[in-house]
This record gives structure tokens, sequence and C-alpha cells, in this order.
């Protein structure tokens, strides 16, 4: 066994070795079990989150179980992947945790090249792929890696299996959930649609396809003026899948126009189901003078602290 552990130390594309307990018996009272589908993810976690609380490197436990990931991590830095991502909150408020172990976003963000977790803010794009897959937290809607691990985007909107999964046959987990959303959220804002054509050729072959042509969606944006004659503008996008997958109707891709930046920027995507639709798009929400906070774990400055600024939300519907 020593021998074994020592060839994946030393030999990270060797295959990865079988993780102990998973999946874990769940608490009584858990708001989340685990499944298969969660396996290996949550049992290299547990391995992780002990091994950063007595403060020790994490590399290792990467190379034996995940060594697939640090390869994603390393084809990931070269390229303006980053640049595309805004910053979220690791936080869950309705679950009232911490989503992913600091110390493995900080080991993340250091493989990636991506700026440092500033206490609880990190890197929106590293933690809603990668560090989402390392969540130990049970939440109302399952474990957070979810959205990776099932094929329900994949299968709603027509994409091959895998393509945004953790082990995807081309591009990163990172790379293709970036030109998916970006080819919704991004296009129609020339200096992130100019970044994101830099990024297509880092991305599956699937994923270049989709964020290429046009997509049916419908959006919800939310402007406000901050200090200084600011404006940012909260950008919910909705698009439908060709079929229910997984009792899901719609992916909702998260974005943010920021006029100190010039550009927009992602925030998180994941599937939802046609009740959550209707709840965002209600037009009794709509209007001037209705309070906009950031919402779905996004931390923009000046805006997040403030909590519910007065201004003004529409919808707007593309592609039909």
């Amino acid at each position: 066994m020593r021998a074994l552990l020592l060839a994946l130390l030393l030999c990270p594309a060797a295959a990865p070795a079988a993780v102990p307990d998973c999946p874990a018996k769940a608490a009584p009272g858990a708001a989340a079990a685990e499944t298969a589908e969660d396996c290996p993810w949550a049992g290299v976690a547990r391995l992780l989150d002990e091994k950063a609380d007595r403060h020790e490197a994490l590399e290792p436990v990467f190379a034996a179980y995940a060594p697939g990931l640090l390869r994603q991590l390393d084809a990931d830095r070269p390229t303006p992947v980053l640049r595309l991502w805004g910053e979220s909150i690791n936080f869950d408020e309705l679950a009232r945790g911490t989503i992913v172990e600091p110390g493995v976003l900080s080991f993340l963000a250091s493989r990636l090249g991506a700026p440092q977790p500033r206490g609880r803010y990190a890197h929106a794009g590293m933690e809603h792929t990668y560090g989402y897959l390392f969540s130990l937290l049970p939440t109302k809607f399952g474990f957070k890696r979810a959205r990776w691990v099932r094929p329900d985007i994949e299968q709603g909107l027509g994409l091959p299996r895998g393509l945004l999964g953790p082990a995807p046959a081309e591009g990163t987990l990172l790379a293709n959930v970036t030109c998916v959303a970006g080819g919704i959220a991004l296009k129609d804002d020339p200096a992130a649609s100019g970044l994101l054509a830099r990024m297509l050729p880092y991305c599956g072959a699937a994923a270049r396809a989709y964020a290429s042509r046009p997509v049916k969606r419908s959006r919800l944006t939310e402007e406000v003026s901050l200090a200084g004659g600011r404006k940012v503008a909260l950008r919910t996008d909705l698009v439908p899948f060709k079929a229910p997958a997984g009792g899901n109707t719609h992916l909702l891709v998260y974005s943010v126009y920021d006029s100190a930046l010039k550009r927009a920027y992602l925030v998180t995507a994941f599937p939802v189901n046609s009740g959550f639709v209707k709840s965002v798009l209600a037009p009794g929400g709509l209007g001037p003078g209705k309070p906009v906070q950031t919402r779905y774990n996004a931390y923009v400055e000046g805006l997040t602290e403030a909590g519910g600024v007065k201004g003004e939300r529409k919808v707007s519907v593309a592609g039909r």
C-alpha cells in the first residue's frame, strides 16, 4: 500500500487511488445526504479538511486522489479565464455555514494563479467550479457540487455528457463552464466579449460551439447607482432547457456589469426549476425604486455591504 501511494505521489498522471469513507452516512436531520455522485469528491474533501486543520500540505492529497484536477488547474493558469469572473462569498446564508474549507481555496488559488481569498471573499470562477467539488456543506438544494457531478445542465442544453463535469474529455471544468456561461451572459458586452473570444481556444469544441451561437434567454437586470456616479447592473439570465432534466428546466447564469471596470463579468451558474424562474421574473418585483441586492453568494464591493439599495428592475428577452 505504501509503495502504491508513493508511486501516485511521484506520478500525478497515474490513476487516482480509491477514496475511503465515501459516500458518508448522513447525520440525523441533515439537509442533504451523499450519494455515489458525490464521490470521490466528498471523500477527498474530508481528507483535505483534516490536512488543512493541521496546517499540513494539501498537494499530496490531490496528487494521490485527484491528479486530474491538478492538471486542469495547471492548464487554466496561462489562459485569460480568471479575468472573466468576479468575486464570491465563501459563506451560505441559508445553510449558515462556510461553503469550502478556506485552506482548500487557498491551495486552489495558488495552483491556479488566482488572487488569494480575502477572508470570506474568493475568486468566483475558482470557488464555484473546483471549490464546490470539495464543499461538505449540506443545503436544502443538495451539495454545491451537484451542478457539476450531475448531468442536468448538459442534458438540458443538449451538450455532450461530461463537458461541464469534473473530468471533461476536452478543455477543463472552469474553461468549459466559462465558455458556456459567457456565451449566454457576456456576448452583449463588447469588452467582455472580446475577452471571451480569447478564451474560446482553451475550451472543449462543444463549449466553443455553444458560445458561438445565439441563445434564447430571459434576463432580469437590476440597475443601481452608487457613490461617485458608479453604475452597477446585476444580470440574471435564464436559458430554457430543451427538456426538463433532474427536475430542472433552466440554466441560471448570474453576471455583473460594473462601470468602474467598464465591462461585465461572471459570478455563477446553476440549474433551476420553473417555479424558481417564475419567482425571478415576477412582474410585481419590476420597475423603478425597487430594492436591489447581490444574490447567489456574489460579492460586489460597495453594493453587497449596503444591503438593499433602491434601483430599477426590468426583464428583457433575447433569441426569440
